[in-house]
């Protein structure tokens, strides 16, 4: 198909440099009369996998309140590990919540539990603001008040 169109444009360029044959006599013009005589090349119709058109045309930008909640929510989670470990070392407080009671009690365990709170919450978050970014910062938003919340409330016994 290449060929055809090499072809097809070399005989429009040497088509257009002969002179006009208005006025040349018919032996003339007869000489010329194949040259244009080469039907055009036909061209069918394939399908093209083109990737930008089934991109979405707007990239879509993080809204720039998520990252900063993002570390917030990731310094509470630490706080939140540091200050149930030392309102349990003082006894003055106890874990409210029953399904982290048998992990607490072992540091590690309770150490990659928040941990993978942290992220999955992060990563949740990541997915959302694709699809509908205000739920994303509202998300967020309402995870980073209810880790403050727990934190405030194990900070004021671990005194």
């Amino acid at each position: 198909m290449a060929r055809i169109s090499y072809v097809f444009a070399i005989v429009l360029t040497l088509g257009g440099t002969l002179p006009a044959a208005a006025q040349e006599d018919s032996a003339a013009s007869a000489l010329a009369a194949p040259l244009f005589a080469v039907p055009p090349p036909v061209f069918e119709a394939v399908p093209v996998f083109s990737p930008a058109a089934h991109a979405p045309s707007v990239r879509q930008k993080r809204p720039s309140l998520l990252v900063p909640m993002y570390v917030s929510f990731g310094a509470l989670q630490g706080l939140d590990y540091s200050s149930t470990t030392r309102a349990l070392r003082s006894g003055a407080g106890r874990e409210a919540n029953p399904l982290m009671r048998p992990i607490v009690g072992n540091r590690p365990a309770f150490l990659a539990v928040k941990a993978a709170t942290a992220v999955g919450t992060v990563w949740a978050g990541e997915k959302l603001w694709k699809k509908n970014r205000a739920a994303a910062v509202v998300l967020m938003a309402v995870m980073n008040g209810a880790m403050g919340a727990v934190v405030a409330h194990n900070m004021s016994v671990a005194r």
